[in-house]
């Protein structure tokens, strides 16, 4: 019997049984070590996310479960877009966001190119600066809250002794009970509480710059501004979009802070977008409108961090 020399079934037989597992053994050997982490993944996070979106669609209320739940749709949603007091808790987290972050980033990339100098006892002073970042957030409110206090706030005390403080000073009432001053108080005190962090991200990013390219712009006699604008920047633009997105991230669900320190008052002028879902499905009991305000500022918040992290990609940034 003459064997069969049929070029059409070569490509066959290799694409079947042992050939093919030779052939991605590489790849199936990569999938075989994340399958483990993948299944936890969407197990912790897909069945939360699921439960979630599922119950911002319904009307129910846990003060009353015999009423039972009742479906509809995008009636949640509906509601809070209508809602004016959901856009100004929207407001004030996109303030405290926008300022507090940019704050951050300024202050941490100074810090950071300050530490990266080759200073006496410089692994000390890094420990010490990271201190406030290691503190809970609640705590954090709870200590600027007695800091800020009119009667007895050491801020306070010492504001009234620069004549700032008063009857006839900047700050004539309250610290925290004035709507701009309490919200200022809340980024000021964020902002010294995370700027440590984003610090610490930005010094790992300096940390990894090469030295050649530095060592060419002093050869052609670059000034430090132009190192800095034209080579520092540019390549630490993958730690600075890291950073920026964690931070945005986390500033859109603050609440501790808020809430030991002013818990949305005066008058709801600093209630932000977590403390008025938190109202609303823990004071309230609407608990279908409490999922589907953290869908909306969810879903908003991943769009704000894609829109940045594609235009930094765009502009030709590496992460």
């Amino acid at each position: 019997m003459v064997a069969s020399t049929d070029p059409t079934r070569a490509p066959a037989a290799q694409r079947s049984g042992r050939p093919f597992v030779a052939r991605h053994r590489e790849a199936l050997t990569g999938l075989a070590f994340i399958a483990p982490a993948a299944v936890f993944l969407v197990v912790v996070m897909g069945f939360p996310l699921a439960y979630l979106v599922r119950h911002s669609f319904l009307d129910e209320n846990f003060a009353d479960p015999a009423a039972g739940a009742r479906f509809i749709w995008f009636g949640n949603y509906a509601k809070l877009l209508g809602d004016p007091e959901f856009w100004r808790s929207t407001r004030v987290t996109v303030v405290i966001v926008v300022f507090a972050v940019s704050a951050e980033f300024l202050l941490g990339l100074g810090v950071a190119l300050l530490l990266q100098r080759a200073l006496a006892g410089r692994r000390m002073l890094i420990a010490l600066v990271l201190i406030p970042s290691m503190m809970m957030p609640i705590g954090v409110g709870l200590m600027w809250r007695y800091m800020l206090d009119d009667g007895y706030g050491i801020v306070s005390y010492y504001l009234s002794r620069l004549g700032l403080a008063g009857p006839n000073g900047l700050f004539a009432g309250s610290i925290l009970g004035s709507a701009h001053t309490a919200l200022a108080s809340l980024i000021l005190t964020d902002v010294w509480e995370w700027t440590p962090f984003m610090a610490l991200i930005l010094l790992a990013g300096l940390e990894s710059l090469p030295t050649e390219p530095y060592e060419a712009a002093a050869v052609d006699g670059a000034s430090a501004w132009q190192e800095f604008r034209l080579l520092t920047l540019p390549m630490l633009r993958a730690a600075i979009t890291v950073a920026l997105l964690i931070r945005i991230a986390d500033a859109m669900r603050i609440l501790d802070i808020v809430f030991s320190m002013t818990n949305g008052g005066p008058a709801n002028a600093t209630e932000t977008a977590q403390l008025f879902s938190y109202k609303v499905g823990f004071e309230q009991f609407h608990t279908g409108l409490a999922f589907a305000q953290v869908v909306l500022v969810g879903s908003a918040t991943v769009f704000v961090c894609a829109l940045i992290f594609r235009r930094i990609a765009h502009d030709g940034g590496r992460v």
